[in-house]
């Protein structure tokens, strides 16, 4: 497996306290409540978050510079928690994720460097439905070749 490959794989395999992370090749095109909260990693979003973007290469050191988000899918908005009941839960599954990564940020020394992430909360578009959720935007730097 390549270096992107290996920290995607990484990522997804990302343990969460009481969330469900997706393997790349087992994310469901919908989400079940049963199956939430749950992290996705996806290959596009659109609009201001880059799934996943390569977005610069230096051939000269082997580096490959990527962006790649992580979705954190809390609950369903119709039907679910209105924003102020789902706030709570939100929060401490933000705080679980970013603690999660602060115990891995090389994801297992698949990365050249620590991990850089930015967090976006609120609604996220995910299998035809909107949540309650979180985009995490990591850019990483990896070893190629």
């Amino acid at each position: 497996m390549g270096a992107l490959s290996t920290a995607l794989a990484n990522l997804a395999a990302l343990t969460v306290s009481g969330v469900t992370s997706f393997a790349l090749d087992e994310t469901p095109g919908a989400l079940t409540r049963a199956q939430l909260p749950a992290l996705v990693v996806v290959p596009e979003l659109g609009g201001e978050s880059a799934g996943l973007e390569p977005s610069g290469f230096s051939a000269g050191d082997g580096r490959l510079v990527v962006t790649v988000a992580h979705v954190l899918l809390l609950a369903p908005l119709p039907g679910g928690a209105g924003p102020r009941a789902a706030f709570p839960a939100l929060a401490a599954a933000i705080d679980a994720y970013v603690e999660a990564l602060a115990a891995d940020p090389t994801l297992g020394g698949a990365l050249a460097v620590p991990l850089r992430c930015a967090v976006r909360a609120g609604v996220v578009s995910f299998g035809g439905a909107d949540y309650h959720g979180a985009v995490f935007t990591h850019t990483w730097t990896l070893y190629v070749g």
